[in-house]
């Protein structure tokens, strides 16, 4: 447990600091975020719905949302990426825990995204509210599950045990 603690603070420092570095911003993150509006767009007319997407303002008929940092889904697949590395498994199941863990965090993120927008229409009284504290909450216990479904399914052989008495 000692070994996976602070592997998780090494790694999450190393992670999140490269992640603040101004050229990984400006060359990965702020095209992610561009990127991720275009999906939330691209999104809500699949469904039938107008929307227009300008770098990375959202925009339907009543409402625009900014995605920002935080917003975008980079911290929470950060956080999610920590614990899948600092965790002794075999590179391999890191790996697919990796990139199943940014599909999953990205999926509920846009999910998220979409429905703060419509929400900011419907009823905009309650945004700030859902937007920090509900959708907050849930991204992280996405984070949560993706992590819990990883370890379940690594090997059993795997699996660390505690120490015979």
């Amino acid at each position: 447990m000692r070994r996976f603690l602070l592997a998780f603070i090494g790694i999450g420092l190393l992670l999140y600091g490269v992640v603040y570095l101004p050229p990984v911003r400006d060359q990965l993150i702020a095209p992610f975020t561009d990127g991720l509006t275009v999906a939330a767009g691209g999104l809500i007319t699949l469904f039938g719905g107008q929307a227009w997407v300008q770098g990375n303002v959202l925009t339907i008929p009543g409402f625009s949302v900014r995605i920002l940092d935080l917003c975008n889904g980079v911290e929470a697949t950060l956080l999610l990426w920590t614990a899948i590395l600092a965790f002794p498994a075999p590179w391999p199941y890191r790996l697919w825990g990796l990139l199943i863990g940014v599909l999953g965090v990205q999926a509920i993120n846009l999910a998220r995204i979409v429905s703060l927008v419509y929400l900011g229409v419907w009823k905009p009284a309650w945004f700030y509210w859902v937007h920090w504290y509900v959708w907050d909450a849930l991204i992280l216990l996405d984070v949560l599950l993706i992590f819990l479904l990883w370890l379940r399914r690594l090997p059993v052989d795997m699996t660390p045990h505690a120490p015979a008495a």
